[in-house]
């Protein structure tokens, strides 16, 4: 038979489980690399260029894309030409690498000088713009991450609870 102290720590917990309860988290999602297959542009050099450009990175493994981050990088910090520009984005923006980092591509795409509003500056503004869609993107599955682990621990500690009330009902049944 249940007494009332025995009564009092159910309904407390019981209580505590229901004031603390939220609705299950989304799913966490995954980002997934592709492959795409660019043609080349007929009219502009520059982003025929590009476009074969990113084909290449796509096939290249973690260490193979490290080792044209570092190249492209020096390249540019030497000489800023926009072709250059729009690559390192694109390194930047590849997923699964050490180098990884949406924001920056944004940015340096975003920072696109004045004087040189091209079809390459077009390409620019597209490709930003993509960047900051992905990198809203990361930042939902970051949050989404960060409350499914939220979620576990709470979990984790009501089950600790569950447990404990177990332990002291059976302690409780053998004692005389």
């Amino acid at each position: 038979m249940i007494k009332k102290s025995h009564l009092l720590v159910l309904t407390l917990l019981l209580g505590a489980c229901k004031a603390n309860t939220t609705p299950a988290p989304a799913p966490v999602l995954q980002p997934v690399r592709t492959h795409v297959i660019c043609l080349p542009a007929k009219d502009n050099p520059e982003t025929s260029d590009i476009l074969r450009y990113y084909s290449h990175l796509s096939a290249l493994s973690a260490q193979d894309a490290a080792g044209e981050y570092n190249a492209v990088n020096a390249s540019f910090s030497k000489n800023p030409d926009n072709v250059l520009r729009i690559k390192l984005a694109m390194l930047l923006s590849l997923p699964n690498t050490s180098f990884h980092n949406t924001a920056a591509a944004r940015d340096l795409l975003m920072a696109w000088p004045d004087q040189d509003a091209t079809e390459l500056h077009d390409l620019a503004r597209l490709l930003g713009s993509l960047f900051s869609q992905q990198q809203q993107a990361d930042d939902a599955i970051s949050e989404l991450n960060k409350s499914l682990a939220s979620e576990k621990m709470h979990s984790k500690s009501l089950q600790g609870k569950i447990d404990a009330i177990k332990a002291y009902e059976t302690n409780r049944k053998d004692q005389p």
